[in-house]
């Protein structure tokens, strides 16, 4: 591994730690910042590793699955925070492709 994927994985580390803050401190109206910031944190992951990408994406997702199965903290909102679990699983893997094709096209 060279230094440069290590330190994407350290940037997704600590951005998956915010998009958990988010996730078990949203209330009923926070679900659109919880989105947002879901698929900012994935399209970022996407476009740092453009062909590792999904590395990194797989790697968040289980985060946002431990960090809700081991019960490490406990949400404000129970609802949000399954909803935001499960919701972050697709979101990102489908906005860390499409970051990551992108980024592929712009190096071209």
């Amino acid at each position: 591994m060279d230094t440069k994927f290590l330190r994407h994985i350290a940037i997704s580390l600590a951005v998956t730690a915010l998009v958990v803050y988010i996730i078990y401190h949203s209330i009923g109206s926070g679900a659109y910042l919880m989105m947002s910031a879901l698929a900012l944190s994935s399209f970022l992951i996407g476009y740092l590793e453009p062909h590792r990408g999904w590395i990194l994406a797989l790697m968040q997702v289980t985060i946002l699955l431990s960090v809700y199965f081991l019960k490490l903290f406990t949400p404000v909102s129970a609802d949000m925070a399954l909803f935001g679990t499960f919701a972050g699983c697709g979101i990102s893997f489908v906005f860390s492709f499409v970051a990551g094709r992108l980024a592929r096209l712009f190096e071209k």
